[in-house]
């Protein structure tokens, strides 16, 4: 019963998906962490069969760009989007450490922000251009992965990473929770890996090599800007590091 309160607690945060809500206390939430991945599973599949069914319906380009861009939005509801929006106008904000942090508590946004999303949107769909000219069906479920990809690794460095909003010491039981959560995690983690070796190796390693380098941008940019990750920076990593991945994709395309 604990497990199902945690899936749905996962998906009632995390997207838009209609699930029973439960009262869960502070380590219960940390539990249902446990399964952030699996929004990334059900965005990938909606994506390649999204991608499957414009193709045999022989839909136009331009709508086909427009409905993969929405529907990562349209599961989650934007909960990343929002990060990423909060953290960038934060980030140019010119302000000090302190008053970042306020920004993200207070859930700042504008015109940074605004122009930030727009560009990454519109680059995405750039690439998601090239990929559908191409019609390569690997590539396309690498996209799908990247989804989970990103989930799990981003779920991985906020527990992993220094917090800017650092407690009190935490005990044991704390301890333990975070150990099983980010165990967990590092699974999902090897299983999106091991799912990119498979559909195609020879781009494999730059995947990780994308997601490797967006990691180490990121830890020197929440440790400068910050002092240390939010659950609105994870957003941010998350929007970035799937659209770097998706821009390689394209460009591999290219190079095809």
């Amino acid at each position: 019963m604990k497990l199902f309160r945690c899936i749905a607690t996962s998906f009632s945060e995390y997207s838009q998906i209609p699930v029973p809500r439960f009262y869960m206390d502070e380590e219960d939430q940390k539990y249902s962490m446990m399964f952030f991945p699996l929004i990334g599973v059900l965005i990938g599949f909606a994506e390649v069969v999204t991608y499957q069914l414009c193709r045999y319906f022989d839909l136009h380009h331009l709508a086909m760009i427009l409905i993969m861009v929405v529907l990562p939005a349209a599961i989650t509801g934007g909960v990343h989007i929002s990060g990423f929006m909060y953290t960038a106008e934060a980030i140019r904000s010119g302000t000090s450490r302190e008053e970042r942090l306020k920004m993200l508590a207070e859930r700042h946004t504008g015109a940074f922000s605004v122009i930030r999303l727009i560009s990454a949107m519109m680059v995405f769909a750039a690439a998601a251009m090239v990929i559908f000219d191409k019609g390569d069906y690997f590539v396309m479920l690498n996209v799908g992965v990247s989804f989970v990809f990103s989930r799990s690794l981003g779920g991985l460095l906020s527990f992993i990473l220094p917090q800017a909003h650092r407690k009190g010491k935490p005990d044991k039981e704390s301890k333990r929770t975070t150990k099983i959560v980010v165990a967990v995690l590092f699974a999902w983690y090897i299983l999106a890996l091991a799912a990119v070796f498979v559909i195609d190796p020879q781009t494999a390693l730059l995947t990780v090599a994308v997601y490797m380098g967006a990691l180490i941008l990121y830890r020197d940019m929440t440790d400068k800007e910050f002092d240390g990750v939010t659950k609105d920076t994870a957003g941010y990593f998350i929007t970035v590091s799937e659209l770097c991945n998706i821009v390689l994709l394209a460009m591999l395309c290219l190079m095809r």
